[in-house]
């Protein structure tokens, strides 16, 4: 599923009901075709609407439900309001309409939200925003299965990142063949790919609780796990020196140039070469988020006083004193 915007239900009532600006249109057209499932649930509300054109409407009290709509209203704004009354009849019908129709949508949106997503990675990063509006980057390689119901569950087969919304009544749980990942709101990475001998556990920010056969950790920012499944022990682990989430987060955590260089190789499509040994003994501490290959080459010599040449396409040399 490709990220899109996010869409409630009262900017799809008024799309619907051609009260939109051009604006909206656009943005719900887009979100309509970022993924199968928006045109789904979108042609859906179609149905409905065409269908609701002919039908009879229940019977409402609508003084009732304007009395409560402007209960709410006052409620909210902390203040009495006053509507002229030329017009009160004709805010009344819209109010308690407006309501039926997003209670409708409502409802129908719940019922596709019950239905689990599949997500697959061929050959390239997939990022996802959920319902919930967490994030997940998919590495290649990789499935999940996400269903967003009471709870909020990921079947992970392969890698993937998440930064996962806060919400202290449905934790955001993870689970591989093996192991369970269990957060509230944070930033974590889980590699569980099935021709690898373990299970990885690396979070960026926030707090996870990992879990399998009856043992858990606690990991917080920084934290590091592994499970070994073949002789089933969940450990701890000290986090590398140089650490990758997703597609676009680089952390280096007093990194040796040597392993920063292989780093950032295997993740552009560049060479990059120290001109001299002595630049092997300096060590990085710094993150890069999604920046472009020249801007952290441009930091690395600013920190440590290096020249920078592009001696051919793709082909870079730091020069300088050392560390």
């Amino acid at each position: 599923m490709n990220e899109g915007p996010h869409i409630t239900s009262e900017q799809l009532g008024r799309y619907l009901a051609g009260e939109s600006d051009a604006a909206e249109r656009q943005t719900i057209e887009v979100w309509g075709a970022a993924d199968p499932s928006h045109a789904q649930e979108l042609e859906a509300l179609r149905g409905i609407w065409a269908l609701s054109a002919g039908a009879s409407a229940p019977e409402v009290d609508v003084d009732r439900a304007w009395v409560a709509v402007q209960a709410r209203i006052d409620a909210a704004d902390g203040v009495k309001r006053i509507v002229p009354q030329r017009n009160s009849a004709v805010l009344r019908r819209v109010a308690v309409a407006a309501a039926l129709l997003i209670g409708l949508f409502m409802g129908v949106r719940f019922l596709f939200n019950q239905q689990p997503e599949h997500l697959m990675a061929s050959h390239e990063f997939v990022r996802t925003i959920l319902p919930d509006s967490s994030h997940i980057v998919l590495s290649p390689g990789s499935r999940a299965d996400v269903r967003m119901t009471q709870d909020r569950h990921v079947a992970l087969a392969g890698e993937a990142y998440f930064e996962v919304q806060r919400d202290v009544e449905r934790p955001f749980v993870v689970e591989t063949d093996d192991v369970t990942v269990t957060v509230l709101g944070t930033a974590f990475e889980v590699s569980a790919f099935d021709t690898s001998s373990s299970v990885l556990v690396r979070v960026r920010h926030g707090k996870v609780r990992v879990e399998v056969e009856g043992d858990s950790v606690v990991l917080n920012a920084g934290g590091y796990a592994r499970y070994n499944k073949t002789a089933h022990v969940l450990e701890r682990m000290p986090a590398p020196p140089a650490v990758v989430y997703g597609d676009r987060i680089i952390q280096f955590q007093e990194a040796s140039m040597t392993d920063v260089v292989a780093q950032l190789q295997h993740l552009f499509p560049v060479r990059i070469e120290l001109a001299k040994d002595a630049l092997r003994n300096c060590r990085l501490t710094a993150t890069f988020e999604d920046e472009p290959i020249t801007y952290i080459l441009r930091v690395i010599a600013d920190t440590y006083g290096l020249s920078l040449t592009e001696v051919a396409p793709g082909t870079y040399v730091l020069d300088g004193e050392g560390c």
